[in-house]
């Protein structure tokens, strides 16, 4: 069994190859994004039983509960900053290490990296692109100038960085911390999926 975790730049098509990365290799995915549909619909639903029931067809969701999907709602639509919300680090740090030990599953964000540093069956993936590639897209997409559409992009990933910084005490640019870092200004997200499941058989964490 293997575990991929996943940390990415600004605009590197992440969640679209996490997907497909996980259906072809016939793994659970997770990251903010789910448990974040999960707590709208909790916070809305009239029965929770139901929701749970919709969405049982995954493992990792035996380890989501209304709270572990509040704290992470609150990062997610930033009413609260991660950087000074200890719940949020405890609960995800649970959470990440919980699906370590299930295994096969794709683990996009949380500092998966960090946390599952030095643990055996774990690919740990970089995302990266050339901040110009970014800037442009950014201009194009909301319509903002240079300056801005930079700036954007900065805080973007300045918030990744600073909470890997606070919580791990280590550096979100470090290669050291990754098996494998793919330019996806240079490479498909296809092309990174494939790159991806080659590792992954090569390391012999597959058959």
């Amino acid at each position: 069994m293997a575990v991929i975790t996943i940390s990415k730049e600004y605009g590197t098509h992440s969640n679209e190859l996490a997907k497909k990365l996980a259906e072809k290799l016939g793994y659970d995915q997770v990251g903010k994004g789910l448990l974040a549909d999960i707590a709208r619909e909790l916070n809305i639903s009239e029965n929770e039983a139901e929701v749970f029931s919709k969405a049982s067809s995954s493992r990792v969701l035996r380890f989501v509960d209304k709270y572990t999907c509040s704290i992470v709602q609150k990062v997610v639509d930033r009413e609260h900053g991660c950087l000074d919300d200890d719940n949020y680090y405890n609960v995800t740090k649970k959470l990440v290490e919980d699906l370590y030990n299930e295994g096969n599953v794709v683990i996009l964000g949380w500092g998966g990296q960090c946390i599952l540093k030095g643990r055996d069956n774990v690919l740990h993936v970089r995302l990266t692109k050339d901040m110009g590639l970014k800037v442009r897209e950014v201009m194009e997409k909301q319509k903002l100038d240079e300056d801005a559409a930079r700036k954007y992009v900065e805080k973007e990933e300045n918030d990744l960085k600073a909470y890997i910084r606070q919580y791990y005490k280590e550096d979100w640019n470090d290669a050291r911390l990754y098996d494998l870092v793919i330019d996806m200004g240079k490479n498909t997200v296809d092309q990174a999926v494939q790159a991806i499941c080659d590792s992954v058989k090569g390391k012999g964490y597959m058959d």
